[in-house]
């Protein structure tokens, strides 16, 4: 059976004051019954707030190695040219990283830009998969599926799914690159409680695309429950038990070739 899991977990060098390691990760996934995370590092600093303009892949790397439940994705930033496409060679080939992240509002790029596409043809030759921040301007849907249609073999999933203004653009990005996924990173736009989110726009998404495009994702640490709130969200959509076993698990297990 193929394992439950999360498409989007970051290790940071702490929570909430305290030091945070994978085994506490793990633990915040425990609750949501996540059995894989895919783990990306921390692109700013939990204590000063910095932004990592290159990002501590190597750390992630040696913190998961040898664990089961882990996955690597390095987050790579384009702007850097040849040393960034040398980066993700070596976090693939020589620490089995098998996806990559693309956070340009943070690195101040435009995620359609030609630019960017040394990094995603190093992606496409070692079979990763992409996984693209949305949101406004420089990452809106409409940008992505830019990207999508000169990669239309590359699996992109979409982190959060164009919320909360873009969905509607995200969804129909989605319907006409059949490669492209919807990520449910969604509690932040829920601040008033995010443990009552109630992510309508992920019961739309399922409704026009079907289950099979939508993958489950926390965002963990963002908030220490991220996982198990987002769990609940999608449950209180009540899409059934085998639309929750696809977004849940099943279609990142065959992504990222579990299963």
């Amino acid at each position: 059976m193929p394992p439950t899991m999360d498409f989007e977990a970051y290790y940071n060098e702490e929570v909430g004051g305290e030091p945070f390691d994978i085994p506490a990760l793990l633990r915040m996934e425990d609750e949501a019954g996540v059995e894989v995370a895919v783990v990306m590092p921390a692109n700013q600093s939990a204590k000063t707030r910095q932004t990592y303009l290159r990002p501590d892949n190597l750390r992630v790397a040696r913190a998961i190695q040898g664990n089961p439940r882990c996955i690597g994705c390095a987050t790579i930033n384009p702007t850097f040219g040849e040393a960034a496409v040398a980066d993700l060679r070596m976090m693939v080939t020589e620490w089995g990283f098998k996806g990559v992240k693309l956070m340009a509002t943070l690195h101040r790029y435009v995620v359609d830009d030609p630019d960017v596409d040394a990094v995603l043809q190093v992606a496409r030759e070692l079979g990763l998969v992409v996984s693209i921040h949305s949101g406004p301007d420089e990452v809106h849907p409409n940008r992505i599926g830019h990207v999508a249609a000169r990669f239309p073999d590359l699996p992109i999933i979409m982190d959060h799914m164009g919320y909360p203004d873009a969905t509607e653009e995200a969804i129909r990005v989605a319907e006409e690159h059949p490669r492209v996924y919807l990520g449910t990173t969604i509690l932040r736009f829920f601040r008033a409680d995010p443990s009552q989110a109630d992510p309508t726009a992920v019961a739309e998404a399922v409704r026009r695309l079907g289950p099979e495009r939508v993958v489950f994702g926390s965002n963990l640490p963002e908030y220490p429950h991220s996982a198990l709130w987002g769990h609940q969200a999608i449950e209180r959509l009540r899409l059934g038990p085998a639309a929750e076993k696809l977004i849940f698990g099943t279609n990142l297990a065959r992504l990222y070739g579990l299963a």
